[in-house]
């Protein structure tokens, strides 16, 4: 619970930003990161980890931005360490530790989590049970981190990427047996390396076929 003190030096800058990230999802609160480069210089010299609220409100965002002034600055090093400047604590809103897990910033579906939303979706689970299902082994829908919605559009979205890979399948084939009959058609397939359309078939056939 308690976060980085000034004169704290960490390895990196990453390090820092993933302990003060930490330290915001127990306390209740979001982060957002800001940096600062010189000219001339090569890297961010200067690094911010603010409050998610921090920023000044606007006409469009007056309920998100509310100007909180919680920050940590830190002084990145030469060898790539960085030392903590100044620490701010106070918050001009109220904390949800209970909500965090709501949060943009502490929201994240780990690999482990993937293969199984993906494993359960392939046998026929239904998403509604698959989720359940993840979240009676988690111990709660909040040791999941994330939520149901990220987990519904994780398997909606590798259900995609599996029928764009048969698709490929289907026009290559269809494209390869056009050739056959014809040695002047000419086909181009882009696909990635799991054979996934990666752009649109592209075939310049020679003549109009009807």
């Amino acid at each position: 619970m308690e976060g980085p003190l000034v004169d704290m030096v960490y390895c990196s800058v990453e390090s820092l930003f993933a302990f003060y990230k930490e330290h915001s999802r127990l306390k209740g609160f979001g982060v957002l990161k800001k940096t600062s480069k010189k000219r001339g210089c090569e890297y961010a010299r200067y690094v911010s980890f603010a409050c998610d609220k921090s920023r000044k409100p606007t006409a469009k965002n007056y309920s998100k931005r509310i100007d909180c002034k919680c920050k940590v600055n830190c002084v990145v090093l030469l060898d790539g360490s960085c030392r903590v400047t100044t620490v701010t604590t106070e918050h001009n809103h109220e904390l949800q530790p209970s909500l965090t897990r709501f949060f943009g910033c502490h929201r994240k579906i780990s690999k482990a989590l993937k293969r199984k939303l993906e494993a359960y979706d392939i046998t026929g689970i239904r998403p509604a049970k698959n989720i359940r299902l993840l979240e009676v082994q988690a111990g709660g829908p909040d040791r999941m981190g994330c939520t149901p919605k990220d987990c519904r559009n994780y398997i909606f979205q590798q259900r995609r990427m599996r029928t764009l890979a048969c698709d490929a399948a289907i026009i290559q084939k269809f494209f390869a047996l056009m050739q056959m009959k014809d040695d002047e058609f000419f086909y181009v397939i882009d696909t990635d390396n799991v054979d996934r359309l990666r752009n649109p078939a592209i075939y310049t056939p020679t003549r109009r076929y009807q």
